[in-house]
C-alpha cells in the first residue's frame, strides 16, 4: 500500500478536497456541534471550539500516523469548509478501510458529498491501493443509504446493536465497494 509524505489534496469540479486546518475551527464547531448533523453519526455533539480544536488534532494525528485520512470539503469558489469525508479503520495488510462524511446542514442536497467521495474512492482504490472499502450506516439514515448505493456500494449485512450513542445501542449495516466491482473509480 502507498504511503504518503504530504497530504494529498484533491480537486473536483466544484471542491477542493485538502487537510483539516486549525483555522477551520469555526465551521468544523458549526458542523460538529448540530445534533441534526450529527443524528446517525455515533458521537455527542462538540460543546466547544475546545472541543473542535481537538477534532482537528485527531484529524492530523491520524494522517501523520498512517492509521486514517480526512479531506475537509471545501467550496472552491468561498474557499469555506462546509464538511469532512475520509478513511478510518484502516487494515492495510488486509487492504481494507471505512468510509467517514458528514457535511454542514446548509449544504444538503446539493450533491456536494457525492462529488467529494467520488474523488476519494477513486483516490482509495488507486493512490492508497485498498482492495475493499466498507461504510456502516444505521437502517433510518435513509439519505446515507442511497448516496452510497449511488456510489456502487452493496448493503451486506446488518450488525445487530453494534453503535453505542447516548447510552442507546443502534443496529448498523454494512455496505461495501471492492476494487474489482469499482468501475466508476
Amino acid at each position: 500500500m502507498n504511503t504518503y509524505n504530504t497530504f494529498p489534496v484533491i480537486d473536483t469540479e466544484r471542491l477542493k478536497l485538502r487537510p483539516v486546518l486549525q483555522s477551520d475551527i469555526a465551521e468544523i464547531f458549526s458542523t460538529f456541534s448540530d445534533a441534526d448533523a450529527l443524528k446517525y453519526y455515533g458521537m455527542e455533539p462538540l460543546k466547544s471550539e475546545e472541543d473542535a480544536f481537538s477534532l482537528i488534532e485527531a484529524f492530523e494525528k491520524g494522517f501523520k500516523s498512517g492509521s486514517a485520512i480526512r479531506w475537509g470539503i471545501t467550496l472552491k469558489e468561498e474557499n469555506k469548509l462546509v464538511g469532512t469525508c475520509g478513511f478510518h479503520n484502516w487494515s492495510k495488510s488486509d487492504q481494507r478501510t471505512e468510509l467517514g462524511y458528514e457535511l454542514n446542514r446548509s449544504y444538503w442536497h446539493k450533491g456536494y458529498m457525492n462529488e467529494a467521495l467520488r474523488a476519494i474512492l477513486h483516490y482509495g482504490f488507486n493512490g492508497l491501493e485498498f482492495n475493499r472499502i466498507a461504510a456502516t450506516i444505521r437502517p433510518e439514515n435513509s439519505s446515507s443509504r442511497v448516496l452510497v448505493e449511488k456510489l456502487g456500494f452493496t448493503q451486506e449485512a446488518l450488525l445487530k446493536e453494534y453503535q453505542k450513542a447516548e447510552n442507546e445501542f443502534f443496529d448498523m449495516y454494512v455496505y461495501s465497494l471492492l476494487k474489482r466491482n469499482a468501475d466508476l473509480y
